[in-house]
């Protein structure tokens, strides 16, 4: 979690920069490029991840390069995508959830296929980017150039105008058709399961041209039970701008993490001690206007969760043992769950438990948040004594057991 405060205090005092626009002699990712016939991605040794997956994913650790019509928005994500054939594959563009998915559909509007580019094998200020909920509007760009609070080098595309890290590994173009479709999946997804009718139709990526290092590497990202890279990135970066979003809300939240065991389907979020007194509001209230910011006012951010756990100061919320023992010991089964329905909101829909209707009208009772802080009838009075080591023994017992434990060659951590 200081790790997680550091990467949000790096982004605020960060200033954006323009970026620096290098030259192709000076960019790794234009060494070797393919147009026309020379265009394979059969010639990349991707593999076939995993038993029962329907492709090979190239893209499973690249980040998606889309822009909107008119320029104003650039968006970076990380989607899966497959080969087809040696010049076309096949993406996840996600209307209505996901932002490449919504600047697909303003293509659309338009009556015009989408130029992409996918960036394999890119900086880690730009791949935290991609696995990051910023709002709608805001460039992935801007953020990672804040993040380092310098210009990242950039090179334009050779068949459209995007632009694209210039130490990128591999660089695939093209164009994202708003009308030709063929069926992707099944994938084993990154909360652990592979489901073999889990699949239909997606839109189809021609590919326009391939650029890339000499030796070039291909990262993969093989998702499955936790904990996995796929985990982490999401997690880690999300619960940043989840903390950030109910931080601006003027929630007294200290911080928020989908947690890495959890396949990123529990987010915990850490309140100060004193929220009652700093918001006014009982425990019902409480954490009904958590739900509203979380769900209702920012989307964008809370659109793949359907399950809080709301703790105390003392919880860390990288801690599984600490958030296991919160959960059973102050959590009460009726009385602090709380279940909430918002239009397009049921989890990733790609969980063990979710049912055809909640995929077909895109709502779920399943949404809810477990508080774990103390109920409404006891508000005012004095939390219990935590037995625990540094909050129960006298320090200069303390001091003297952790000497010992130092002396007899223990770690005192």
């Amino acid at each position: 979690m200081d790790m997680l405060e550091a990467y949000r205090d790096a982004v605020k005092t960060g200033k954006r920069h323009d970026p620096n626009i290098v030259s192709e002699a000076d960019a790794p990712c234009k060494e070797n490029k393919w147009f026309g016939d020379d265009i394979d991605l059969n010639k990349f040794p991707t593999p076939l991840g995993r038993l029962g997956d329907s492709a090979r994913y190239i893209n499973q650790a690249g980040i998606n390069i889309c822009q909107t019509p008119d320029g104003k928005w650039t968006n970076w994500s990380t989607n899966r995508g497959c080969i087809v054939d040696k010049d076309t594959m096949t993406g996840l563009w996600l209307r209505k959830t996901q932002h490449n998915g919504i600047i697909h559909e303003m293509w659309d509007k338009e009556g015009k296929d989408m130029p992409f580019a996918i960036a394999l094998g890119v900086s880690p200020a730009v791949a935290t980017q991609a696995a990051s909920r910023i709002p709608d509007w805001v460039d992935e760009y801007d953020v990672a150039s804040a993040l380092m609070d310098a210009p990242l080098d950039m090179v334009k595309c050779e068949t459209n105008e995007l632009l694209v890290p210039a130490d990128s590994e591999i660089v695939i173009e093209g164009t994202v058709s708003i009308t030709d479709k063929k069926i992707d999946g099944p994938f084993g997804e990154f909360p652990g399961y592979l489901f073999e009718d889990a699949k239909g139709p997606a839109p189809v990526m021609k590919i326009t041209a391939v650029t890339f290092r000499n030796n070039p590497i291909l990262p993969l990202a093989l998702p499955g039970v936790p904990t996995d890279t796929t985990h982490i990135c999401m997690g880690f970066f999300g619960g940043a701008d989840i903390t950030d979003t109910l931080q601006d809300a003027g929630l007294p939240v200290i911080d928020a993490l989908m947690t890495f065991e959890s396949a990123l389907h529990w987010t915990v979020v850490r309140v100060h001690s004193d929220w009652h007194k700093r918001t006014g509001l009982n425990t019902d209230d409480f954490i009904k206007k958590i739900a509203e910011v979380f769900w209702e006012k920012n989307k964008h951010v809370g659109h793949t969760v359907a399950k809080i756990i709301v703790v105390g100061e003392d919880i860390d919320p990288s801690r599984p043992d600490l958030i296991s023992w919160a959960f059973a010991t102050r959590n009460h089964a009726r009385d602090g769950t709380y279940f909430f329905d918002y239009k397009g909101f049921y989890g990733t829909g790609l969980e063990a438990y979710t049912n055809v209707n909640e995929h077909l009208s895109h709502t779920s009772s399943g949404l809810c948040i477990y508080s774990c802080l103390a109920s409404k009838e006891r508000m005012g009075f004095n939390r219990p004594l935590i037995m625990r080591f540094e909050d129960n023994y006298p320090p200069i017992l303390q001091e003297k057991v952790l000497k010992n434990l130092e002396r007899w060659g223990f770690d005192s951590d």
